[in-house]
C-alpha cells in the first residue's frame, strides 16, 4: 500500500468499567517496550499549546486536563494532560498544527481515541502539503496506541495536524504522548485497521478468559462480541472459519470478519482479522457473506458492505475481497461493488444480505436474503444470481429463487442453498428459529420447489447458520450461539461443526462432527438399568463440560431422563427430559417426533454441555435445541430420574470433554 494512501483506522471501544488510574495493567504489559532512543514529541503536560498553533474553538487555550465536562469516561492517556477538541462539546471546530520536523525515526507512535469521521475529525502527518498518513477514533474514549511505519519518507520535512470538522455527536477527537520511536508500540499486521482491531482484541483477552461461563470446547473469537459464522472453506489442508467480529467491544458494532483455521475441525488456531471496513472508501460495517475460489483457484470473500449514514434495509452492496494462497490475508477488490442494487431490473430488494455461492453443472450461482416489500411481510425471498465471469466479479440477477409461503415472515436472512445427497436445501434465519426446505431445483427456470421443511434447531439461541462441503463430500454446518449475559468481555460463540444428512422423507437429521471424540477424557457407563419415582445421582462425576449419549425407554414413567449441572444439595439443576411426546431443555419444551418404524417410548439423545452452551440431538439429530442456561459455577453433578413410573437406562455413556485451546 503506497504511503500517499490515506490509511483510516478503527479504533478502540471496549467497554471497560472508568478507573481513575489514566492506563490499566493490561494496557501497560500489552506495549512494546520504548527504546532508549525514542523521543517524546508531545506529551500535553505544559499549561499551553507551546509548539503549535491553535485555530477554532474546539481544543481551548490549552491542553486538557483529563475528562472533560459531559464527556464519556475517558481511559487509557498518560500523565494529567491531553489534546482534546472537547472543550466545546461535540459542536466545536478546530485545528491543532505542530511546527515542521525532519523524520529520522521509523515510527510515528501516539495514543489516539474519539470519533470516526475519516478526513473530518482526524490526526494527520503532512508532507509537501499533502495527508500522508491519517488516523481517526471508533466512537471511543478509550485511548490506545498507534503507530505510523515512516521509512519511505525517512528524512523528509513533515508537521502534525491534529483535525476536528465536524459537528456531529463523536465529533472530537484525544490525542496524547506522540513519540518518534525505532518500533511500533503495537504489533503491526497486514494494515492499519486489522493492527487496531488485533491491539483491542489483544487487551480483552485477559477479562474474557477470566468469565468461568465462557465456552471451552465451542469456538469462541478471542474476545469481545462475535455472531455469525462466514464463509467457512477447507483450502491449503485447513478448515477455515470467518466470523462477525466487533474487535472493540463486547456489544454489536463495527463489524469486522474474525478469523481462525484447524487441521481437524477440533483444534483451532486464532488468526488476525480477515476482512474490515474500508473507512475511506465509505464502509461502516462488513456484514455476512460467504468465500469460494474463483476459476484461477484464488480464495475470494465475497459480504455485504454497509455504507456509514445508510440504512442496512435500504441500502446494501455486494463486495470481493481477494485472498492470499493460503486464504489469511485479503484485498478489497478494486472494482467494487461486484453486485449493486441496479442489478435489480424487476424492484427493489430490501434487506439485501448476506451473499452465498453454490455450484451447479459448472455454473457459479449465488444467492442473497431480503424482502420486496419493506418487510411489511408476505414477501420474504432469496434471490438469485449467475456468474458470467469466471473470477467472479460480474453477475447477472436470474430472479426470486424462493418466496416464504408464511405471511408472517417479513425478510429472509443468511440463506445458505446446495446440494445433498439427491435433494436441495434451502437454509434461512427469519429474524426467529431457523428453518430449512428441501426439494428441486429447476436452474433454467431459477426456480426452488420444496417438498418438506422443518426446523434446524427449536431454539432461538441459535441461528445465521453457514456451512461447507469438505473433501470427503461431508456437508458441515455452524450456527450462531447467542443470548449470553451482556458486559462479560465476551458475548457469542459458534456451535459444534454438525454434519447433515437426510431421512428418507427429506427432513435434515444433524450430527456432531466425529473429530469431536478426540476430547473425551475417560469414559463412565452403566447399562440395563431400571429407575422408577427417584432420582439417582452419578457418584463421583463432577464437571462442568462434558458429552452424554443415553438410550432411555420409557416403561410407564410419565416423564423421564437427566439432571445435568446438579447443586450439591439437589435443589438446582439443567433439566433434560422425554415424556408425553416432547423433550424439554431447561425451561423449553419441543415436540419430539419419532424415528418412523421405531419403538416409540425409546428416546436416543446426544448432549453436550460446555459450561453455559447445552446442544441436545435427539433421535438421530432429527430434533436438535441449543440452549445458553446459567447454571452455579459449583453446580457439577449428574443424576438420571424417572417420575409417574419407570424408566429403563439401556445405555449411558458419560465422557469428561477437554477444551479446543
Amino acid at each position: 500500500m503506497k504511503n500517499q494512501t490515506l490509511l483510516l483506522l478503527s479504533l478502540i471501544s471496549a467497554l471497560l468499567p472508568f478507573s481513575p488510574s489514566p492506563m490499566s495493567a493490561a494496557e501497560k504489559s500489552y506495549e512494546f517496550q520504548p527504546s532508549t532512543n525514542d523521543v517524546v514529541y508531545e506529551d500535553f503536560e505544559g499549561v499551553n499549546w507551546g509548539k503549535w498553533s491553535a485555530a477554532g474553538t474546539a481544543f481551548g487555550l490549552a491542553p486538557a486536563r483529563g475528562q472533560l465536562p459531559n464527556q464519556g469516561p475517558l481511559t487509557g492517556f498518560q500523565g494529567s494532560g491531553l489534546a482534546s477538541s472537547f472543550v466545546g462539546g461535540d459542536a466545536s471546530r478546530g485545528r491543532l498544527v505542530s511546527l515542521p520536523f525532519t523524520l529520522k525515526r521509523p515510527y510515528i507512535s501516539f495514543l489516539i481515541s474519539g470519533g470516526n469521521f475519516p478526513g473530518k475529525v482526524c490526526i494527520n502527518l503532512i508532507i509537501d502539503g499533502k495527508t500522508a498518513y491519517s488516523a481517526t477514533g471508533a466512537e471511543s474514549e478509550r485511548m490506545l496506541w498507534h503507530s505510523w511505519q515512516l521509512f519511505p519518507v525517512l528524512g523528509r520535512t513533515a508537521h502534525l495536524e491534529i483535525l476536528d470538522d465536524q459537528e456531529a455527536k463523536w465529533g472530537h477527537i484525544n490525542i496524547d504522548q506522540i513519540r518518534f520511536t525505532e518500533h511500533p508500540l503495537v504489533p503491526p499486521y497486514f494494515n492499519d485497521a486489522i493492527t487496531r482491531g488485533m491491539t483491542s482484541t489483544a487487551l480483552a483477552v485477559e477479562r474474557a478468559e477470566a468469565d468461568p461461563a465462557r465456552p471451552g470446547f465451542h469456538f469462541t473469537a478471542p474476545a469481545n462480541w462475535m455472531n455469525d459464522p462466514n464463509g467457512p472453506i477447507y483450502h491449503e489442508r485447513y478448515y477455515h472459519i470467518y466470523y462477525q467480529y466487533n474487535p472493540f467491544g463486547d456489544k454489536w458494532g463495527h463489524m469486522h470478519w474474525g478469523h481462525a483455521r484447524s487441521r481437524d475441525l477440533v483444534n483451532w488456531k486464532q488468526m488476525p482479522i480477515a476482512l474490515w471496513p474500508s473507512t475511506e472508501l465509505g464502509e461502516e460495517h462488513v456484514f455476512s457473506g460467504c468465500t469460494t475460489t474463483n476459476s484461477l483457484g484464488t480464495v475470494v470473500a465475497l459480504y455485504t458492505s454497509i455504507q456509514r449514514g445508510r440504512s442496512a434495509s435500504d441500502h446494501a452492496e455486494q463486495w470481493m475481497a481477494v485472498g492470499d494462497g493460503d486464504g489469511n490475508t485479503f484485498v478489497k477488490h478494486t472494482n467494487n461493488p461486484v453486485l449493486a442494487e441496479s442489478i435489480h431490473t424487476a424492484g427493489k430488494v430490501y434487506d439485501w444480505r448476506d451473499p452465498f455461492v453454490f455450484r451447479d453443472h459448472g455454473v457459479v450461482y449465488l444467492v442473497c436474503g431480503g424482502n420486496l416489500n419493506q418487510a411489511k411481510g408476505g414477501k420474504a425471498v432469496v434471490t438469485l444470481y449467475e456468474a458470467t465471469q469466471g473470477d467472479l466479479t460480474q453477475w447477472k440477477y436470474r430472479g426470486v429463487l424462493f418466496q416464504h409461503p408464511d405471511p408472517a415472515i417479513k425478510n429472509i436472512e443468511c440463506p445458505n442453498f446446495f446440494k445433498l445427497g439427491d435433494r436441495w436445501v434451502l437454509l434461512l434465519s427469519p429474524h426467529g428459529k431457523v428453518q430449512y426446505f428441501t426439494g428441486t431445483f429447476d436452474a433454467a427456470a431459477g426456480k426452488f420447489t420444496p417438498s418438506q421443511q422443518g426446523l434446524m434447531d427449536h431454539s432461538e439461541d441459535y441461528y445465521a447458520p453457514n456451512g461447507m462441503e469438505d473433501p470427503s463430500s461431508r456437508r458441515i454446518l455452524w450456527g450462531w450461539v447467542r443470548g449470553f449475559p451482556e458486559d462479560k468481555g465476551w458475548n457469542g460463540c459458534l456451535t459444534l461443526p454438525r454434519l447433515l444428512s437426510l431421512s428418507p422423507e427429506g427432513h435434515i437429521l444433524q450430527a456432531p462432527a466425529p473429530e469431536l471424540s478426540k476430547l473425551r477424557g475417560p469414559q463412565l457407563t452403566l447399562s440395563s438399568a431400571e429407575i422408577r419415582d427417584t432420582t439417582n445421582y452419578v457418584e463421583g462425576f463432577q464437571s462442568d463440560s462434558f458429552e452424554i449419549n443415553l438410550e432411555l425407554e420409557l416403561l410407564d414413567a410419565t416423564s423421564a431422563g437427566l439432571q445435568l449441572r446438579c447443586s450439591a444439595d439437589g435443589t438446582k439443576s439443567v433439566l433434560l427430559a422425554v415424556g408425553r411426546g416432547e423433550l424439554s431443555v431447561g425451561d423449553q419444551r419441543v415436540q419430539l417426533p419419532a424415528d418412523p418404524g421405531t419403538n416409540p417410548k425409546v428416546t436416543q439423545l446426544r448432549v453436550f454441555a460446555d459450561r453455559s452452551v447445552f446442544e441436545v440431538y435427539a433421535n438421530g439429530g432429527r430434533t436438535c435445541v441449543t440452549r445458553v442456561l446459567s447454571p452455579g459455577v459449583a453446580d457439577r453433578g449428574l443424576a438420571l430420574f424417572a417420575a409417574g413410573g419407570a424408566m429403563k437406562v439401556r445405555s449411558l455413556d458419560v465422557w469428561p470433554l477437554r477444551s479446543i485451546w
